[in-house]
This record gives structure tokens, C-alpha cells and sequence, in this order.
């Protein structure tokens, strides 16, 4: 989990704006319209491995993709239903000793799937392991093959910040696998790390295993990727079991993105970029599960160059903004090959959040970190939709940014809580007194 910082103000916050409020505070007034935007979602997708990159389209079938890939377990169907806890309903993409991965567009959004082996083969089943980089923060498993109750099951699914991962094994005439869906539907770029057979999590550590012999020695020899039509998609075969794969939105003239997992968050490393490139990036969420660091796209990259995310405070980054409590933080760093880089920093705020500290979402703001300083970045309300509202700002270098209320605002700015912790103190002081008076008074 993702340390969070206190929020205890909150309460010394809402005390002090109700007190500041009676006497013409700023709790509560309204900044300009809300900037409505209408952006397209990508058309465009491609995968990429090493110098490979190839043009994909996603397998529209009309189904959500639970529906579409049909797990049947002994909790998901009922009983008198074969339930080999596996993939029903895509046997037609399924072949022997081998996995598959694509992406599936139905009503609820566009997702990330893969699935391994065959159902109702005769050969041996396998090990694999797969570690997800670049996702964003909404995403999830909504389809875990296996994941159901009972000692028999092994396969481990974990989430961090920015990644997630899954270990499997499974026997002949099965399958194993899943599927990923959130957060996809605009620009994304994720990495999959696999972890075929020896390769996987579970070889080192079978006698751990409930049954340690349960793939029966098979092997993965052969890893696809699907584009085109669900019932009869194009299948080409990935050059490499081991080299990690990318799939994201745009074509093979933009410039690479490979994500990695660090010991606190995520790295971005971006190839064949000119500085004239707008990179879109993903960061870590952030320190506060009511604000969401969306995204970030960078302009002025040297053709190789490493970012990394981490949602924390930076040791470097003094005390914060200085006359106001931050929401939350990102640390964006310049690993290699971005001094020049600049661009766009993409937030979104629960309206409840705001509600909570009596903001106006016109009141938030993006501090940059510039030197010892910090800088109030341009920040513009973009749209809102489904209590949330979404935010930008421009950001002139990588370093740490928090988003926080504007200085003035009816929120926690330091002087905002001096005057209305002021006034909190003299009325309860002055309710002290009263109380005491009328009691010596009896």
C-alpha cells in the first residue's frame, strides 16, 4: 500500500471555514465554467517486443469480456455444468502449449486478456507468471483464472501501485489466464513481464504448492498475440518467451514504451523519441485515494530516456508548499535523458474529497517543486463526470508535485487555519469563560 499522509486537519478545516465563512470567507464561492472537453479515445493500438512492433485491433465481440471468456468454476456455475475451471467460452482461440494475449473491446470497455493452453487437450499443462506494469489505478482483475474457494487452488494474483501480477499452473485439458479492465479506454501503455515455465514464480518453490506435480512437467513453447475479428482473429507469434511486451495506444512511428516495477512504484522508459514528441506516461496514483494522478505527457525527451513515478513525499522536497496542506503528491524523476522535459500533468478529484474540505473544484490547484521553492502550476477543470472532476496543469520540469488547495481558498491554506483556528480557539475559550462565569454567578 501506497503510504498516505494525515489528513486530520480536516476536521480543524471545516470548523474554521464555518467560522471564517460568517464573517465573508471565500468557503463556497464559485470559480469560472467548468472546461468541457470532448476527447476521442484511441483507435490505434500496437504491440511491441524489442525492435518488433506490430498493429493490433481489438476482438469486438459485443459480450462483456466475463461473458466472453466464461470461467466456469465449481462457484460459478451450477451444478450438472462441466466446470473444468477454465475458459469456455473461448475455446476457439485456444491452442496447445501456448498463451495468448489481446485485447477485447466490449460494452463495459476495453480490456486486457490472455489465456493459456487449451481446454479438454492431452497435453500437459504448465507454469506461468505474468508482472503488469503501466496500469493505471482503475484498473483490475474482473476475470481471475482461478480464483475461487479451496485449498486445491494455487494461482496468486497480488496489486501494487501501477502493476499488478499473476501466477499460474495448471494441469492437462485445462486452461488458466484472465482478463484486466479499467482505465484502458484512453491513452494507456502496459508491459507484461512474463515468467514462462522455469521461468515462472511457482518454479523455484513447488514444495510449497498443494500439489507440486499439478502442471505434469509442461511447457508454454509458443506466446501469440490476437488482432481482428473474435470469431477468427490473425494470431502472430512473439519473438521472444522472455523479452517483456508492450501494448499500447498509437502506431510503430511513436516512440516506445516499456514499463518496469521499483521497489516503490514504476519506471517509464521511452525510446526513439524527438523532443518535439508529446510521450503520454502513467504514473503511480498518488498519496490519497480521493485524488487520482492520472496521467503525464512529456514533451522535449532525448531520443532514450527513463522516468520514474512514486506516490510519496520526497525526501527532497522540504516541507511541501509553503501556506497551504497538499492533497496529495506524486515524485516524478528524471532518471536519464529528460533535463529538458516538460508537459502535462493530468488529475482527477472525487467531488466527495472536496465536499470534505468545503473546496470548490476550481480551488484546487498543482504545485511544482522548483529548487528549494515551490511553484503554483496553471491548472484548468476539465470536465466532470460520475462525481469526479477531472483536472490539468502544466508543469515546467519533472520533479514533485502535490496537488492542494488554492492559497486563499476555503480549504487548509496556512492562513485560512490560523484565522479560523484563531477564531475556533477564541470561541471555545470564550465559551470556557462564559461557562465558568455563570457557574461562579450561581
Amino acid at each position: 500500500m501506497s503510504p498516505r499522509l494525515p489528513t486530520g486537519a480536516a476536521a480543524v478545516v471545516v470548523t474554521a471555514v464555518l467560522l471564517v465563512g460568517s464573517v465573508g470567507g471565500v468557503a463556497g464561492q464559485s470559480g469560472a465554467p467548468i472546461a468541457q472537453t470532448n476527447t476521442q479515445p484511441p483507435d490505434t493500438y500496437v504491440v511491441e517486443q524489442g525492435s518488433f512492433c506490430q498493429q493490433i485491433e481489438p476482438l469486438s465481440s459485443g459480450e462483456t469480456v466475463e461473458s466472453f471468456y466464461e470461467y466456469r468454476s465449481h462457484e460459478t456455475h451450477p451444478e450438472g455444468t462441466d466446470r473444468f475451471y477454465s475458459s469456455y467460452g473461448m475455446t476457439h482461440l485456444q491452442r496447445d502449449n501456448t498463451s495468448g494475449l489481446f485485447l477485447h473491446e466490449g460494452p463495459e470497455g476495453l480490456s486486457l486478456v490472455t489465456v493459456h493452453d487449451r481446454l479438454d487437450t492431452e497435453t500437459p499443462g504448465g507454469l506461468v507468471t505474468y508482472e503488469i506494469a503501466g496500469l493505471p489505478a482503475e484498473s483490475e482483475w474482473v476475470v481471475r483464472d482461478d480464483n475461487y474457494t479451496g485449498d486445491t487452488r494455487m494461482d496468486v494474483f497480488d496489486r501494487g501501485d501501477g502493476w499488478t501480477s499473476a501466477s499460474w499452473i495448471f494441469r492437462d485439458g485445462r486452461t488458466d489466464g484472465g482478463a484486466i479492465r479499467g482505465g484502458l479506454d484512453g491513452q494507456f501503455a502496459v508491459t507484461v513481464h512474463p515468467g514462462f515455465n522455469e521461468d515462472s514464480a511457482f518454479a523455484d518453490r513447488r514444495s510449497e504448492l498443494y500439489d507440486p506435480d499439478f502442471d505434469g512437467g509442461g511447457e508454454i513453447e509458443r506466446w501469440d498475440v490476437l488482432s481482428g475479428a473474435a470469431d477468427d482473429p490473425e494470431r502472430t507469434e512473439l519473438p521472444s518467451l522472455e523479452e517483456p511486451v508492450t501494448i499500447r495506444t498509437g502506431t510503430c512511428d511513436d516512440p516506445s514504451v516499456t514499463y518496469d516495477r521499483t521497489d516503490g512504484g514504476i519506471t517509464a522508459t521511452v525510446t526513439d523519441a524527438a523532443p518535439e514528441d508529446r510521450v503520454f506516461l502513467q504514473p503511480t496514483r498518488g498519496t490519497d485515494d480521493g485524488v487520482r494522478f492520472d496521467g503525464v505527457e512529456l514533451t522535449g525527451l532525448e531520443s532514450e530516456a527513463a522516468i520514474g513515478f512514486e506516490s510519496q513525499f520526497s525526501e527532497l522536497s522540504g516541507n511541501g508548499p509553503e501556506g497551504v496542506e497538499p492533497l496529495s503528491y506524486l515524485t516524478i524523476a528524471n532518471e536519464s535523458g529528460a533535463a529538458d522535459a516538460s508537459g502535462t500533468v493530468s488529475v482527477t478529484v472525487q467531488r466527495d474529497r472536496l465536499e470534505e474540505l468545503g473546496l470548490e473544484p476550481e480551488e484546487v490547484v498543482l504545485y511544482e517543486q522548483t529548487g528549494d521553492g515551490w511553484t503554483e502550476a496553471d491548472t484548468t477543470v476539465r470536465s466532470e463526470s460520475d462525481g469526479e472532476y477531472r483536472l490539468e496543469a502544466n508543469v515546467t520540469a519533472l520533479s514533485t508535485v502535490a496537488v492542494a488547495p488554492a492559497p486563499g481558498s476555503g480549504s487548509d491554506s496556512l492562513g485560512l487555519l490560523g484565522l479560523g483556528a484563531g477564531l475556533a480557539a477564541g470561541a471555545v475559550i470564550g465559551l470556557g469563560w462564559l461557562a465558568t462565569t455563570r457557574l461562579r454567578d450561581r
